[in-house]
């Protein structure tokens, strides 16, 4: 096997980067994002783009309704120009549509770029970045509050709307919430509300660790992002660190209902294993139903 060369590996890492900035691009940044092609990054996005060099990207698809796979192609848009002695001096904009389609149920989307003024610019998309967003959290709503839903949704068309750190506001009261209707159902004994009110989040999550999503315990660093953000960082900051911290947040919160599924399925199993040891022991009384065990005799004849 050929050893890659230094030249080879910088052409192969500036390809995935290429890849990486053109899919982003698509799913990740609003209307009107753009990149400076006049560097060698926003070059190659340009190529990958108009050539539908991506290949490919795995997203939610808004028909599907699940995460799945789609496939690029691109596609020059003809623009018109004008007869007589000036035709040869106007030129059609540099416009141009990338197409994706779910390899599912074949839905497509579609996003229109132009590229003028040394920079290339998004400047049309369907589905929206607000129904990308909503479509990813439909997957999983069944199961939030109704505030959490609402503000979660919030979230998503700020971001969509190049409003990052409005989105962080949002995440950050979710991730709140969790932390507090955890300490809710913690059982006694628990610190008084106004003693946990008053500790840091850390704190907070240290006294819950043995009651809180493993998620959660894990990334508890996720709430010093958030405020980071909100009081420090710049949009574009928080823009670049969206959808990461979004995902961290979406899992906690998919842990936290299993838990909490898991829990009722195991008090509903314990309420019918009650019944089952009352229909099948007289002696167990209303006061003592909870408690009641079964003393299995082996009356089989031996043989």
């Amino acid at each position: 096997m050929t050893e890659e060369s230094s030249d080879e590996k910088a052409e192969r890492i500036a390809l995935a980067e290429a890849k990486a900035a053109a899919v982003s691009l698509l799913l990740e940044r609003g209307l009107y994002s753009h990149l400076d092609t006049r560097e060698k990054l926003g070059e190659d996005v340009v190529f990958q783009l108009r050539h539908a060099e991506a290949n490919g990207f795995d997203t939610f698809c808004v028909k599907c309704r699940r995460e799945t796979t789609f496939r690029i192609r691109a596609q020059a848009v003809l623009g018109r120009t004008i007869g007589g002695q000036y035709a040869s001096q106007i030129k059609p904009p540099p416009i141009f549509a990338t197409f994706a389609t779910c390899q599912r149920c074949f839905h497509v989307y579609s996003y229109i770029f132009i590229e003028t003024n040394d920079r290339l610019t998004k400047i049309g998309q369907l589905p929206s970045m607000g129904d990308l967003s909503q479509g990813e959290l439909r997957a999983f709503s069944q199961s939030l509050s109704e505030i959490d839903r609402s503000e979660l949704s919030k979230a998503l068309g700020l971001f969509s709307h190049d409003s990052a750190i409005g989105a962080f506001v949002y995440l950050r009261r979710v991730f709140e919430r969790m932390i507090f209707r955890t300490y809710e159902r913690m059982p006694e004994p628990k610190p008084a509300a106004d003693d946990f009110r008053i500790l840091r989040m850390h704190e907070r999550i240290d006294v819950l660790k043995n009651e809180l999503p493993r998620k959660v315990v894990d990334n508890s660093r996720l709430f010093t992002i958030l405020s980071l953000g909100i009081h420090e960082l710049s949009e574009e900051q928080c823009a670049s660190m969206f959808t990461v911290v979004k995902l961290v947040l979406f899992q906690m919160l998919e842990e936290e209902d299993h838990r909490r599924q898991r829990a009722a399925q195991e008090k509903k199993v314990d309420a019918e294993f009650n019944r089952i040891l009352v229909e099948h022991n007289p002696k167990v009384t209303d006061k003592n139903r909870k408690t009641a065990t079964i003393t299995v005799t082996d009356t089989r004849t031996p043989k």
